[in-house]
């Protein structure tokens, strides 16, 4: 299998930069995966850095608004995928997607990607191809005091708890507030006006509205749910990134999206 990534050789339009804010509206626990713990320890604690601080990696955020988007758009229609997001595929299938990978030559990449990768691929990212979307760890704002509490193990063959099945899950509370970036780069071709689409139509003004998600896990025992919302908007052109300027920040993100997609147009 190739592991060349595809170059499209198109020239940066701009990078738009979005300083997010995360509230927690239930508890969060985002885990850091199965260790051995002491005993005087929580069975499931959360993720920290090395300060011990909560965080929510960028990797848990970029898989729930990749799984938010396909969602969203699998469930409209044609005309309307067509006709407000330029977009003829969602999702490309497993075997479009190994054939991408497998493809020797850049013009053999460039056809499968123009004619395979949906547009959730080409958002987000897959295996010989990287991602103009980048999102950060969110970190927190304030100093969080994290809690735990017990619960129990449910055997679900059974719809009963299971014996001796207790155990302690450590969470973030409610109305915590951590911020993060999301950088997308967006090039100056048609080749992926449906992934500039999406990243303005959908995310980035359900983003400046407040945008309700679910992260990290233990979901179904009333985790995760919160709030994403859009703090700060930076589009940089290519000259300001060479010569390191910044640029004022968007104060009517809608207009924005709206001259943006005017551009693309």
């Amino acid at each position: 299998m190739s592991t060349e990534e595809l170059t499209l050789h198109s020239t940066l339009k701009r990078r738009v930069v979005v300083d997010c804010i995360v509230e927690t509206m239930e508890p969060l626990h985002v885990g850091m995966g199965k260790e051995t713990l002491s005993v005087s320890e929580v069975d499931m604690p959360v993720m920290t850095d090395s300060s011990e601080n909560p965080i929510i990696p960028g990797s848990s955020i970029r898989g729930a608004l990749r799984a938010h988007v396909t969602r969203l758009l699998s469930s409209l229609d044609e005309t309307t995928l067509n006709g407000e997001f330029n977009v003829r595929k969602v999702k490309a299938k497993d075997k479009e997607v190994d054939d991408f990978q497998k493809a020797e030559s850049q013009g053999e990449k460039m056809e499968k990607f123009r004619e395979s990768l949906g547009v959730v691929d080409k958002l987000f990212g897959v295996s010989g191809y990287a991602s103009p979307l980048r999102i950060t760890d969110a970190t927190p704002y304030e100093k969080i005091d994290l809690a735990d509490r017990t619960h129990v193990k449910i055997d679900n063959d059974l719809d009963r708890a299971v014996e001796g099945g207790l155990f302690d899950a450590q969470f973030v509370p409610e109305k915590k507030h951590f911020g993060f970036k999301i950088v997308f780069d967006e090039l100056n071709d048609h080749v992926t006006l449906d992934v500039s689409n999406v990243f303005y139509k959908l995310i980035l003004k359900q983003l400046g509205e407040g945008l309700e998600i679910f992260l990290g896990g233990m979901k179904s025992r009333g985790y995760g749910l919160t709030t994403i919302k859009a703090k700060q908007v930076l589009a940089y052109t290519p000259k300001q990134l060479a010569l390191g300027e910044k640029p004022n920040p968007i104060t009517d993100i809608n207009q924005f999206i709206d001259e943006a997609l005017k551009e693309k147009g």
